[in-house]
């Protein structure tokens, strides 16, 4: 994986390179939302498949476990749902 410090950034890497060499004249856009987190309707609302990134917080808030997470106030928290994305 060379400089690369997982798969998932690895994987990006050869997607985008793929792109870029095979898109020809085409303008093209690449659009990574930065959190994504559980469906919004489609195909079940609230279908989420893994505790990783938002899933574990936002399962932490849902039990009652999470209270607060530490943030500051200027930031901006994007949360997009799969379904959005996907569609």
């Amino acid at each position: 994986m060379g400089d690369y410090p997982n798969t998932y950034t690895y994987t990006k890497a050869l997607a985008e390179r793929s792109i870029q060499k095979n898109r020809g004249n085409l303008p093209v856009t690449i659009l990574r939302p930065s959190i994504i987190i559980a469906n919004f309707d489609d195909p079940i609302k609230g279908w989420i498949d893994t505790l990783a990134a938002s899933g574990g917080i936002i399962l932490g808030i849902s039990l009652g476990v999470m209270h607060f997470v530490r943030s500051s106030p200027k930031a901006i928290i994007d949360f997009i749902p799969c379904d959005f994305v996907s569609n």
